[in-house]
This record gives structure tokens, C-alpha cells and sequence, in this order.
């Protein structure tokens, strides 16, 4: 039992342990622009949108699944988000700001309610599910733009440019919507629910959970995620196409996971996602710094994402099973304890 309550501890002291050295390690080889105040802001802008998706990663992670679809999700509300911006014509104001907000939020809720009451109908694999699901997005956003990328007419422009204390707009979107979600998972009974449907979906419905609506509902919440995120991507840009930020999904996966959410179900706490995008976010900074303008650039990022998330996926892995084992074992003592002893 020791154990187990210090294994979460010490994962977070190692994270922080990693952003505190890559911080160093890179003011250390960048003093003269890494430390600044515009770079930490040019982080910090870049971190939201990926952040975001990671959260709709990390609360489907909870409840033992997975939602391939965020990326295909948040560029179709990116587009209809600028689709909509046109037809309301340049002129529309904050008018035009709301219905076109409005309406990329409906698509990410109508998207999530699919993909939850999918899942929650037929019992399918959430992977096979939101693969699935991904697809028909990508479908339904190339059909509407003949794969061609969409402009707006600027409403949203301010949420990225925009700072509050010194912060990116974006990124304290970003940090309200990790403390709700926190507060969520961690003080109510839904979050109970999350837990306990990760943990085990078998025992969960043997205790007459409502495993169908907190599928349903962590989904839904998953979708709106999604278009919030391709929102502040379409706001940076001004701009949407559906091949948008294609390697997003790989990354916040392994943000999820790096920040200690068991892609297993029923463990990690959610506010640590911030710790894992900004140790991803050094990373990223550090492959760019060490390779330069080199032609191949992306390749290699794209190959060293690959790596981490294979090599973390198995380590967690090994760590949930060996967890599990363990519990198993002290409910198996428990039981023999709980044994009248033979006469």
C-alpha cells in the first residue's frame, strides 16, 4: 500500500524535476532569447491548443478509453467556425463572434455525443469507435471545403492576441479549463464515477453505476474540448483546413501519459497535464534549437514523438500491470484474513 500511494508522488516530483532541468539546460544554451519574456509568451501561445486536446485525452483516459477523433473534431469546428464567419459577413461584430463560436461548440458537442453513445451502446473498443469517427469528420470537412483551406474575417483574432497578467489569452483558457476539469474528476461524484468506471467497467456496472451517461457525458465533454481547442487554432491563423495540426494527436496522447494518466483507466490527476505540455513544449523548443533550419526538421520531431510515445506507453504498461498485481494481491490477504481460522 506504500508503495502504491508513493508511486504518483514520486512521478510527480520526477516531471517537475524535468521541467526544471530543460528550463535550465536551455536558458543555459539560449540565455539570450529562451529566458524572455516573448518566448515564454510564444510558448505559452503555442502550448493551449495541444494542451486542450491532451485534457480530451486525459479524462477519456480516466474512464479506460481513448478519443482518436480530437484533431479530425477540432478542424471541423475550426472550418465551420470560419464558414460561418462568412456568411455572416464582415460587418457582423461581436454578432458574428458568437454565432460563429457558437456554432464550431455545437459541432464538438453533436461530435462527442456520437462518439459517446456509440461507445456506450454497442460496446465497442472506444479505439475502433473514434478511429471510425475521425474518419467520417474528415469525410464531412473535405466535402464541405474540397479539402481546400478556408479563411475568416478576423472575429476571433483577439483571443489570440490578447494577454491577461503577462499570459496569452489562449493559455489561461487553457488553465480554466484544466482547474475545472480538476475540480471535476477529483470533487464530485462524477468524477467518482470516472474513477471507478476506469478502474474496473465489470464491477462498475455490477454496482449499478450510471457507466452509460458518464460514458455519454465525458465524451461530450471531450468533443467541446476538441472545438475549443480548433477555435484557438483557428484564432492564431485565421485560417482552417483539415489536415491541420495532423501530429497533435500523437502529442497530446503522450502528454497524457507523460503527465501520469494511465491510459488504462481509474488513475492520474488531470492538473498535471500543465506540467507535461510544458516538458513537451521544452522538448520540442530543444529539437528545434539543436536542428536548426535543417530540411528534415519535421521528420526527425515527428520520429523522436514516436519513440517517447512508444517507449513511455510501454513503461506504463509495465507500471499499471505490476500496479494491479499488487492490489490484487492485498484483496486476495484480505480475504484469506477475513477467513475464520480452521477449527
Amino acid at each position: 500500500m506504500i508503495e502504491a500511494r508513493l508511486g504518483p508522488r514520486a512521478h510527480m516530483i520526477l516531471l517537475v524535476a524535468l521541467v526544471v532541468v530543460l528550463a535550465v539546460m536551455l536558458s543555459a544554451l539560449a540565455p539570450n532569447t529562451f529566458p524572455t519574456l516573448r518566448n515564454m509568451q510564444s510558448m505559452m501561445g503555442q502550448i493551449a491548443p495541444l494542451a486542450i486536446l491532451s485534457i480530451c485525452i486525459g479524462i477519456t483516459f480516466l474512464i479506460g478509453g481513448i478519443d482518436l477523433s480530437i484533431v479530425a473534431v477540432a478542424n471541423c469546428a475550426a472550418i465551420t467556425a470560419a464558414l460561418v464567419g462568412e456568411a455572416m459577413g464582415p460587418d457582423a461584430g461581436a454578432l458574428g463572434m458568437l454565432a460563429a463560436g457558437g456554432a464550431a461548440l455545437a459541432i464538438g458537442l453533436l461530435a462527442g455525443l456520437t462518439n459517446g453513445y456509440l461507445i456506450s451502446r454497442s460496446r465497442v473498443h472506444p479505439i475502433a469507435i473514434t478511429l471510425g469517427t475521425m474518419s467520417v469528420f474528415i469525410g464531412i470537412s473535405t466535402g464541405i471545403t474540397n479539402g481546400a483551406t478556408v479563411f475568416g474575417n478576423g472575429y476571433l483574432s483577439g483571443l489570440s492576441t490578447a494577454t491577461v497578467a503577462l499570459m496569452p489569452m489562449t493559455f489561461v483558457v487553457f488553465l480554466v479549463l484544466l482547474a475545472l476539469c480538476t475540480v471535476v474528476t477529483l470533487k464530485t461524484r462524477f468524477g467518482f464515477h470516472m474513477y471507478a468506471l476506469g478502474e474496473s467497467d465489470k464491477v462498475a456496472r455490477f454496482s449499478r453505476l450510471p457507466v452509460g451517461r458518464t460514458i455519454l457525458l465525458t465524451y461530450a465533454a471531450s468533443g467541446v474540448l476538441a472545438a475549443i481547442a480548433g477555435l484557438i487554432m483557428f484564432s492564431s491563423t485565421n485560417a482552417a483546413n483539415v489536415s491541420f495540426a495532423s501530429s497533435y494527436l500523437m502529442q497530446a496522447i503522450l502528454i497524457a501519459v507523460v503527465a501520469g494518466i494511465d491510459p488504462y483507466g481509474g488513475t492520474g490527476r488531470l492538473w498535471a497535464i500543465l506540467l507535461g505540455a510544458a516538458a513537451m513544449q521544452m522538448l520540442q523548443t530543444g529539437i528545434n534549437m539543436s536542428l536548426g533550419s535543417w530540411s528534415g526538421a519535421s521528420f526527425a520531431s515527428n520520429f523522436i514523438w514516436g519513440v517517447l510515445l512508444i517507449a513511455v506507453l510501454g513503461l506504463s504498461k509495465r507500471l499499471s500491470t505490476r500496479k494491479r498485481r499488487t492490489r490484487e494481491a492485498e484483496v486476495e490477504e484480505k480475504l484469506e484474513a477475513a477467513q475464520p481460522e480452521a477449527a
